[in-house]
């Protein structure tokens, strides 16, 4: 009984040491999103990290390699599975040596359709000698934003497409951030959303569209600045090409009228005590 005790002891301390091997021989994953709300359009912004903790080579994108990268979204509560549509790899051919590490960073929307409002979960796969490792699942959503004003643009040599500008907004580290949401109809093409920056919702932004394809948004982005931005949009093409930061107007001028002020004091009766500061 005593030997049959001890056997069994011994075969536990064994499947342990083995279990220990077995869990330090894994690649461990990790995925980090920018945000966790996107604005339909918003470039999806992901980074994918990677630890080889094996004492295996890991290589991926060869000719002749057995690995794989692999990223898997669902979406919504029934977990729906989205098929990508790029069938490009995420990465280029690389191999990881034992004790490496590799970072990637990439769009998801430039790979997969997530454009459309809702709940999606991401998670990172390495797929190795017939093993997965997986990374901690992470959900964002994919929101409208709130709407702030709209514009439609025609073209004359396409007549029956139209491109729609939408200025929305949305609190983004407790400070509310304008976007530019650009959209064709009828093909129901979605063009990278553009992040303008700060909004100062006080007063209402502008979206002014000439017939060339010159679209320029004006929005009050802090207490005395405004941020100017300029696109071309071609049929085939959105382009920003010139970005400002703009004085308000009424508080330049004030501050214009305080300088001078400030001058002309200077030039009075305390003049003669600080007459040395010109010559400092």
């Amino acid at each position: 009984m005593i030997f049959e005790m001890r056997k069994s002891v011994a075969a536990l301390v064994c499947a342990g040491l083995f279990a220990g091997v077995a869990a330090a021989q894994q690649v461990e994953l990790t995925l980090t999103l920018a945000y966790n709300v996107f604005v339909v359009g918003e470039p999806v912004l992901v980074q994918f990290e990677a630890l080889n903790t094996m004492r295996d080579l890991l290589d991926f994108g060869g000719k002749d390699s057995k690995d794989a990268l692999i990223v898997e979204i669902t979406r919504g509560g029934q977990y729906e599975e989205v098929t990508p549509f790029n069938d490009e790899p995420m990465a280029g051919a690389f191999q990881l040596k034992p004790g490496q590490r590799f970072q990637q960073k990439v769009e998801l929307d430039k790979w997969f359709p997530v454009v459309e409002e809702g709940k999606y979960i991401v998670r990172f796969v390495v797929v190795h000698d017939g093993m997965r490792y997986e990374s901690v699942k992470k959900s964002f959503d994919v929101v409208p934003g709130m709407p702030l004003k709209e514009g439609v643009q025609m073209f004359v040599k396409r007549q029956t497409q139209k491109r729609l500008f939408k200025l929305v907004f949305w609190s983004r580290n407790q400070t509310d951030r304008v976007f530019l949401r650009i959209e064709d109809d009828p093909s129901g093409k979605v063009w990278d959303s553009l992040d303008l920056g700060t909004l100062l919702r006080s007063s209402e932004p502008k979206i002014d569209i000439s017939p060339e394809g010159e679209v320029t948004v004006l929005h009050h982005a802090t207490q005395d600045a405004y941020i100017r931005t300029v696109l071309w949009s071609l049929p085939d093409s959105v382009e920003v090409v010139e970005r400002n930061n703009l004085l308000d107007p009424e508080i330049s001028a004030s501050q214009r009228v305080k300088s001078l002020y400030g001058e002309m004091a200077d030039d009075g009766a305390d003049n003669k005590k600080k007459a040395w500061w010109k010559f400092w």
